[in-house]
Formats: C-alpha cells, sequence, structure tokens
C-alpha cells in the first residue's frame, strides 16, 4: 500500500479541503465569545502543524544539506575542514542537558557560542547597511521628484531632533527643548505607522479567513451552527460558572 496516496487521497479530497478549514476556522474565532475547548483544540492543532510543517523544511533545507549529506561525503573524501561539522554536531547535542535538572547549565555553551556567532555574522551586515543609507544622503538634493528630495530633509532633522530627546545631560529646555518635543512628534508618527503596518497585517489575515468562508458558504453555516449549539450545552451544562460574592445576593 503506497502511505503517500493513502494521505493524498484522506486530505486532498474536496470534502476535506472545504469542511476542514472552514470548521478550523470557526474554532478559532468562538475565542471571541469566551474562551473554550474548541478554541484550545484548534490552537494545538494550529500550533502542531505548524511545528510539523517547521521540523520538515529544517530538515529538507537545512539538516540534510549542511549536515547529512556533508557527512555523507567525509566517508568518501575527508577534508580537515569537515571537523567542523563534527564540533558543531557535538555542540548541538548538549542541547539535550536541558531535560536534565542537575547538567541543564551546559546547554548554555550552546547558546552562547550560538549567539555569539549569530552576531559576529550580522552585524558587518547591518553596517553595510547603514553605510549604504548613508552613501545615499549624501548624493546631490537636487535629484529626483519634490519629495525625494525633501524626505532626505525629514530623515535628517527628524533624526537629529529624536536623539536629542534622548540627551539627558542638559534640561530640555530653550532649543533642546523645542528639538526635543519635535523629536518625540517624530517618533510618533514612527510609532504609529509600526502600530498601524502591524494592524493592516492582522487584518489581512482575517480577510484571508473571511474569503475562505465566503468561499464554502454552506460548510460556514453548518460549522457556526455547530460551534454555537456546542458553546451553549457547554458553558449552559456543563461548565457553570460560580457566582461572585457580590452576584450571590442578587
Amino acid at each position: 500500500m503506497d502511505i503517500k496516496a493513502l494521505l493524498d487521497n484522506i486530505f486532498l479530497n474536496d470534502m476535506f479541503v472545504s469542511w476542514i478549514p472552514v470548521l478550523a476556522t470557526i474554532m478559532i474565532l468562538s475565542f471571541l465569545y469566551r474562551d473554550n475547548p474548541l478554541y484550545k483544540i484548534g490552537e494545538n492543532i494550529f500550533i502542531g502543524v505548524a511545528l510539523g510543517y517547521g521540523w520538515i523544511l529544517s530538515w529538507e533545507y537545512i539538516v540534510d544539506p549542511f549536515f547529512i549529506m556533508p557527512v555523507k561525503d567525509m566517508f568518501v573524501e575527508f577534508h580537515f575542514w569537515d571537523i567542523t561539522y563534527i564540533l558543531w554536531f557535538l555542540l548541538a547535542l548538549t542541547m539535550f542537558f536541558r531535560f536534565s535538572r542537575k547538567n541543564a547549565w551546559v546547554a548554555n555553551y550552546y547558546f552562547g557560542f550560538l549567539f555569539g556567532y549569530m552576531a559576529g555574522y550580522y552585524i558587518p551586515i547591518a553596517i553595510q547597511n547603514i553605510l549604504r543609507q548613508s552613501t545615499d544622503l549624501m548624493k546631490p538634493i537636487n535629484q529626483g521628484s519634490f519629495f525625494e528630495s525633501s524626505k532626505w530633509f525629514v530623515i535628517i532633522f527628524g533624526t537629529f531632533a529624536a536623539l536629542m530627546y534622548f540627551f539627558f545631560s542638559k534640561p530640555h529646555r530653550g532649543l533642546l527643548g523645542k528639538t526635543a518635543r519635535v523629536g518625540i512628534v517624530v517618533m510618533m508618527i514612527f510609532f504609529g505607522a509600526a502600530f498601524g503596518s502591524t494592524v493592516m497585517g492582522r487584518v489581512s489575515l482575517f480577510i484571508d479567513r473571511a474569503l475562505l468562508l465566503v468561499e464554502f458558504p454552506m460548510q460556514s453555516i453548518v460549522c457556526t451552527i455547530a460551534v454555537i449549539i456546542y458553546m451553549i450545552i457547554y458553558f449552559k451544562f456543563i461548565k457553570k460558572e460560580k457566582l461572585h460574592d457580590d452576584e450571590s445576593f442578587i
């Protein structure tokens, strides 16, 4: 029996593709009313599927090409620099010490080495990006449209004003105080734009789920009614909340 074909017939048929995503969406949206077992089941399924999918991607794009294949090649032709693969493997094995209460500290060496390596790897990249932006600021201002020219003034003076807000060696009075207040406005605009971008990202996820419910109207209606009936039964008969002291006299 072909296991792959069997799994494809189960998870890729029209009924599964149309009903399960709708049901999972309604289960997650049921949290808008109150925390309930259906929401927890949907949350755990989502986390489990996401972790399993991430593990498969990690194995296919990281572990296999950067560890399994080089180790196999070591048995064919060994090079001196192949020792680094063995050292990384032994260092990664220290993560299993996390299961021990007494020797959990051994895994800290792996975290320390990994964070140090990643910091040393990304710091030059960040510096190169900063230098590239700095060279862009040095271009002649008369190039481009009015927006292209004026935005550099905003970047330069906005950055300077925001830095003046964090200049605590002198009281924020006079010119320094006015510049610091401009810096506050610049930072609030930035935080507002960042928050708006985050909200729009969440709204886009909701729109995607809403379009899924619109695409399968019958499944959406049936699943919604089923979830509502379950929540009525659960909160009415199964989980009865205790009255608070101030509500017992009503």
